[in-house]
């Protein structure tokens, strides 16, 4: 089988919207949380806290786009330009795409969704589906930069960016194609998905606090990462910097409940045991773990437990952090954001922090960085992406 290389990241998030911006902020424990300015929050009662992206230019040729397409645009453009592919002369029918989003374009839904009902127009209608269904960023990819190589967007709610790197992975081993452009973005910062999210009892008050024993949710972030995936050999070839290799990787599922997982299942323990037999190694191999942690009052207890299970004693030697302290939940982004946090953190050597966790609940016992990042040489990590309905999924990344 195919081994596979990282040449190339891209990212828009609440704490950069390049990779180096994103990589000072990482070491720094630099927070992105803050008031909510894309729709009233006093008047309908809404949390009024999230991590928004700031700053933000988007490319001059997807500006009426909704803002998930915007974000993915400009971290492929970044991905693109960081793996030095000259894209004339490669094969362009050999690179794949595996670029999606949880959501879509639920920006786009409600700001046109009342001009529509009042003044139904079709041309009103095909625009919004321009911009709404996930897979779509993937076809505007395709189109700016000429690809005709397979395409093969993930859904997988708040798992969709780990999968979606993982669907790219598996187009490369299996030779479908030599290169692929894969990750995903997200913007539902919406009254709608604010709504839904506060009614599941899942959305924090103010911060984000994971694994602390005062938490009580999480709040939505938004952005994109994409990452540059292409052959080992291929690279080695040409030169390329590589931010690291693909050691192994595993999906998992449990269908207990729509959105939170059950403390009697075990879909998080089979899948880690999963890709650690695949790959060959043991826990003690690992030297970080980028968490879920979203800061729910289960999900943390349940994946502390679900680790001690799959890795033993080793588990509190691991460095782990749950990063989307630092960003929010970036819900079908967050997993691919993740898995370029770990790269980032192989190559500066050192472990991103857990934000706001003062004090750890007892059954959340394990290393979880509290608060400041630490120096660590990393030379295998591995990031966890749970999503609501069951989906799991693990990913091993080596230098």
């Amino acid at each position: 089988m195919r081994q596979v290389a990282i040449t190339g990241i891209g990212v828009v998030t609440p704490i950069g919207n390049h990779a180096s911006e994103f990589s000072k902020a990482l070491k720094e424990g630099l927070v992105g949380v803050s008031d909510v300015t894309r729709f009233p929050t006093v008047t309908n009662g809404l949390p009024r806290r999230a991590f928004q992206v700031r700053g933000f230019i988007p490319p001059r040729y997807v500006k009426i786009h909704d803002p998930f397409i915007q974000y993915i645009m400009h971290a492929t453009e970044e991905a693109l330009r960081d793996s030095g592919l000259d894209r004339h002369e490669i094969d362009r029918e050999r690179i794949g795409i595996a670029v999606s989003s949880s959501k879509g374009g639920m920006y786009t839904f409600e700001k046109f969704y009342d001009r529509f009902m009042n003044h139904p127009s079709a041309l009103l209608g095909a625009r919004v589906y321009a911009n709404f269904i996930p897979n779509i960023a993937s076809q505007w990819i395709a189109r700016r930069w000429k690809i005709w190589g397979p395409a093969k967007p993930a859904v997988a709610a708040c798992a969709t960016g780990l999968y979606a790197i993982l669907e790219g992975v598996r187009m490369i081993e299996q030779g479908e194609a030599d290169y692929c452009i894969a990750g995903a973005g997200e913007a539902s910062i919406t009254q709608l998905m604010t709504a839904g999210y506060r009614q599941m009892g899942v959305l924090a008050k103010s911060e984000m606090r994971p694994f602390d024993v005062k938490r009580d949710g999480f709040l939505i972030g938004e952005g994109a990462g994409i990452v540059i995936l292409e052959r080992l050999d291929g690279a080695k070839t040409r030169r390329a910097k590589i931010y690291g290799t693909v050691l192994g990787h595993a999906y998992g599922f449990e269908s207990t409940h729509p959105y939170s997982f059950s403390a009697d299942g075990d879909g998080l323990w089979r899948c880690l045991s999963g890709v650690l037999k695949k790959a060959g190694i043991s826990p003690a191999d690992i030297d970080y773990l980028n968490l879920h942690g979203t800061a729910t009052r289960h999900g943390d207890i349940y994946e502390t437990k679900q680790i001690k299970s799959a890795f033993g004693k080793d588990a509190h030697r691991i460095s782990m952090s749950s990063t989307k302290s630092l960003v929010g939940h970036m819900l079908g982004a967050a997993g691919a954001v993740e898995v370029i946090a770990c790269l980032i953190a192989m190559g500066g050597g050192f472990v991103p922090p857990t934000a706001n966790l003062d004090r750890p609940d007892p059954e959340c016992d394990l290393d979880y960085t509290p608060k400041k990042s630490k120096a660590k040489e990393i030379n295998l990590a591995c990031s966890i992406s749970m999503g609501f309905g069951g989906q799991l999924g693990a990913i091993l990344l080596t230098k």
